[in-house]
């Protein structure tokens, strides 16, 4: 029997009710990768440049939270941290380590991590480089903003048009 789940990979619920949301399939398969790191949840990873700042989001990652064993039937302790800094960062890193602990501990909910650790090694390429948002085409705008007119919603008719301008701008390479 395989080891991955059929069902799991379908594009309709299981109720056969619609269509799947992709998160719901990714997170079936990042969970268990992520759950061998200590990481209780994968959206750390996600909104890790959010929690280290636009200072060190492009040189860090988390790379593991070590949690402490405890007997069965107390609560858990907080973990550990281990950022992954590049090595002529790491000590302006280590300098805001609890603000950082701050931040995490936020996004989480509860005290999750009590310290943080900083391993110095180079950061994968792409942590380090933040994709660049592309210019918008003109001719897109102006057919956009005429697809949209109509719309009396504000909200919905900047967001369609965001949408239509993204989808309608060619990429440059």
């Amino acid at each position: 029997m395989p080891a991955w789940d059929n069902n799991a990979m379908s594009a309709t619920s299981s109720k056969g009710k619609g269509p799947r949301r992709i998160a719901d399939l990714v997170a079936r398969v990042i969970e268990p990768v992520t759950a061998r790191r200590g990481f209780a949840r994968a959206e750390l990873i996600a909104v890790w440049p959010e929690i280290a700042g636009p200072l060190h989001a492009a040189c860090t990652t988390p790379e593991k939270i070590v949690w402490p064993r405890h007997a069965e039937g107390e609560e858990p302790p907080a973990g550990t941290l281990f950022i992954r800094a590049d090595g002529p960062r790491a000590i302006f890193v280590q300098h805001e380590l609890p603000q950082i602990v701050e931040r995490v501990n936020a996004f989480f909910g509860y005290r999750a991590v009590a310290q943080a650790r900083v391993i110095q090694g180079p950061v994968s390429a792409a942590a380090r480089e933040p994709h660049a948002i592309r210019a918008p085409d003109p001719a897109a705008e102006r057919r956009v903003a005429a697809d949209v007119e109509g719309i009396e919603d504000e909200g919905l008719r900047a967001a369609l048009h965001r949408l239509g301008v993204g989808v309608l701008t060619k990429r440059r390479e």
